[in-house]
């Protein structure tokens, strides 16, 4: 059976099979060829999904499509099904790559695209980080005995990022993707030392036994996050949100990592600001220890 829109152009197919409907074609386009046979729950989930931008809506998590819309997570994944995919996140990638096609062609280049979804990633990060927040985190780590920084996979390239970057201004940082070294680390770390966690989710387990293991400690916490309602939040003194922008294709967006990095720079420069004249030496004292390497 095919199922036509107003204009009698072909949008999706449905066929039968043995238990139940087969759906085949673009995800909206699914979306409103079930319409006339939802349920009234169901209804008001197309509503909703129709009012949000596709460009947002590949970027929402279940959570936050359930409770934008008041509709159970479990009535989402239902319907999510019955369009023929495996889930919400199912859904999402289908949407990802069909408005990755339409990218393509909108931009002339992969080149000038990629440079866009940085860019985008840095100027929405900013909008919401606050330099002031910064100079006080600056302060706490320039007095802290210890400081680690501490992620998984992907974040944890990032941790050795804040390593790498504050060992040029004389800050030392212990970084280590391995989780259980984290979690000895961070067991003698006590009310002088300062963590940095970063996880974009904000719900990787091993990330938030950490977290625990520190508060217990009393251990002065900085999230490095793009979730506000995440568990691992719920442990922090002090966060600061990344883009959001990662698509269910990307698998850990390069966006992401880019709008992390730059938060992990501007840290650098508050912590410059606060040292005063003294970072001037020390950045030359850390340049002049490996000027030889280069030749």
């Amino acid at each position: 059976m095919f199922l036509f829109d107003g204009k009698y152009r072909l949008r999706v197919q449905v066929t039968r099979r043995k238990r139940g409907v087969l759906m085949v074609g673009k995800a909206f386009d699914r979306v409103l060829a079930i319409k006339d046979l939802a349920t009234k729950t169901e209804r008001k989930l197309i509503d909703g999904l129709l009012k949000i931008d596709k460009g947002e809506l590949i970027y929402l998590s279940i959570t936050e499509l359930s409770a934008r819309l008041k509709i159970a997570e479990a009535t989402v994944v239902r319907f999510c099904k019955k369009l023929g995919y495996n889930g919400f996140q199912d859904f999402k990638l289908s949407l990802s790559q069909e408005l990755g096609m339409v990218d393509s062609t909108a931009v002339n280049s992969v080149v000038k695209r990629v440079a866009l979804q940085m860019t985008d990633a840095i100027t929405e990060t900013s909008r919401s980080l606050s330099y002031d927040r910064c100079l006080e985190i600056a302060q706490l780590m320039i007095n802290a005995n210890k400081i680690g920084a501490f992620g998984v996979g992907n974040s944890a390239i990032t941790a050795m990022e804040v390593s790498n970057v504050l060992a040029r201004i004389g800050i030392s940082v212990t970084a280590t993707p391995d989780s259980h070294l984290q979690a000895m680390i961070a067991s003698n770390m006590t009310e002088r030392d300062v963590v940095i966690l970063i996880s974009v989710s904000g719900s990787t387990k091993d990330i938030i036994d950490v977290a625990e293991i520190a508060k217990k400690n009393g251990v002065k916490i900085v999230v490095i996050t793009c979730y506000d309602h995440s568990p691992l939040a719920k442990y922090a003194d002090y966060v600061l949100f990344s883009t959001r922008r990662e698509a269910a294709y990307e698998g850990g967006s390069v966006s992401t990592i880019v709008s992390i990095s730059y938060i992990v720079n501007v840290l650098y420069n508050a912590i410059y600001e606060k040292l005063g004249p003294d970072a001037y030496e020390r950045t030359m004292r850390a340049a002049s220890s490996v000027a030889n390497k280069s030749m």
